[in-house]
């Protein structure tokens, strides 16, 4: 049984053996859990054989009709009727969504085609409909939230332009701001900050998030997208909140909230914290002195409340590996040469050449924040998420390769010995 449980497989063997591609295993595990696979001193993953084994469980179910989601769902529940998954017959998970959520899918697309039209008046019809039969805490999530993700998603694949994207951004935050301003104020002695990090323009989530927490009676205080450190601390020591609320949707403004959490923690505010590269990424979230608010944002109101009466425990944080450290301290000493050697490097490469500009930066601005917030492999997502853009970018086939083949070549150029988890990393990235 221990020999089942070594971790001696590297990603590759992994791969050969159950035939699912490395990056839908690192999207496995970095979203679900699953598998488990230990850590190298590299940083390298290692995984066993029960590991490889679950892996093929997984597969199975997907095979058989199951989503990846509902196959991990499974499996959490045989381990907490006290059942082994690779021993006990699987069986399915009957989950049909009741009537009141087909109309709401009916009227969500409904907004989400009209947004994509530029049709105000026929987004505004369609959450009028939905509104007077729904509570406005229900449409605002899933309407207004979910159709957003549905047009993120049409922009990933090419379906939707980024006008489209913005349109329909902006048409909901007006609707929430205007019921928000409808909503009356709480009469609760405590107040709730609710900030977007530095870098962070997506800010619906926390608009969204200050609604919902109106509705339930909370006292809260918006500060909108993109808030500088200093001046959410200046924000702190005038308002005296009971909770600090923060918000990400993508990697970098994390290292905005990693810092908000020490300084807040030195200050004796708490921090709470969530958003959507949160539930992406959930190994995230051991590397904020703060408390996550769970994966549904709709649930929030509810968890401060459990907390307002349940004292927690500090956070326990997860220690800065003096590796990672040295790297990190390395590449933000020599940044701009490593810079300037990858963009001569993808600029000669055919299949790099005509790349979006846009692209080496946000892909520096991953690196950079995954090694200040102490885990390289936090930047595991990015990687994956460039793989999906070829369809939706008409890239050029088997661009991802040289494209991070120039970053190495960058950073082993100009770090040396000092960038071995980087190189280590980017390396597993091209296998």
């Amino acid at each position: 049984m221990a020999e089942e449980r070594m971790p001696v497989f590297n990603l590759k063997a992994v791969v050969r053996e159950t035939g699912v591609a490395a990056p839908t295993l690192r999207t496995w595990e970095r979203r679900y859990g699953l598998p488990r696979p230990q850590r190298a001193p590299s940083g390298r993953r290692l995984y066993s054989r029960r590991d490889i084994e679950t892996v093929r469980w997984l597969a199975r179910r997907v095979a058989e009709g199951m989503t990846v989601g509902q196959a991990v769902a499974l499996w959490r529940s045989l381990e907490e009727a006290g059942k082994d998954p690779l021993v006990e017959p699987p069986h399915s998970l009957p989950e049909r969504p009741p009537a009141e959520q087909e109309a709401l899918e009916r009227w969500r697309d409904a907004w989400v085609a009209a947004c994509l039209a530029f049709d105000e008046a026929a987004a505004d019809a369609a959450f009028g409909q939905a509104l007077a039969a729904f509570p406005p805490e229900v449409v605002c999530t899933e309407v207004l939230r979910e159709g957003l993700a549905q047009i993120g998603e049409a922009w990933y694949r090419g379906d939707a332009t980024v006008h489209q994207e913005h349109f329909a951004s902006h048409l909901a935050a007006r609707r929430v701001q205007a019921l928000l301003a409808a909503a009356p104020l709480s009469a609760r002695p405590e107040t709730v900050l609710v900030v977007c990090p530095p870098g962070e323009q997506h800010a619906f989530g926390a608009l969204l998030l200050t609604y919902l927490l109106r509705r339930a009676g909370w006292r809260v205080v918006y500060l909108g997208a993109d808030l500088p450190v200093a001046e959410a601390e200046a924000a702190v020591r005038r308002a005296a909140p009971r909770w600090v609320i923060a918000s990400a949707y993508h990697l970098p403004p994390v290292v905005g909230i990693q810092a908000l959490g020490r300084l807040l923690r030195e200050m004796g505010v708490p921090l709470a914290f969530g958003g959507r590269v949160f539930n992406q990424v959930p190994a995230l979230r051991s590397r904020i002195a703060g408390y996550f608010l769970g994966e549904r944002m709709e649930d929030t109101p509810a968890r401060l409340a459990e907390w307002a009466v349940s004292p927690l425990p500090l956070p326990i944080v997860t220690p800065e590996d003096e590796a990672i450290r040295r790297t990190r301290d390395a590449f933000l000493g020599r940044e701009w040469e490593v810079r300037a050697r990858v963009l001569s490097l993808l600029s000669v490469h055919p299949a790099t050449a005509n790349l979006p500009d846009w692209l080496a930066e946000y892909t520096f601005s991953h690196i950079r924040s995954a090694l200040m917030l102490g885990d390289i492999a936090l930047a595991d997502a990015h990687v994956d998420w460039l793989r999906g853009l070829r369809d939706g970018f008409s890239l050029p086939l088997g661009w991802v390769a040289p494209f991070l083949e120039a970053y190495r070549k960058g950073v082993e150029r100009y770090l040396g010995d000092d960038g071995a988890p980087l190189l280590e990393w980017l390396e597993e990235m091209t296998e």
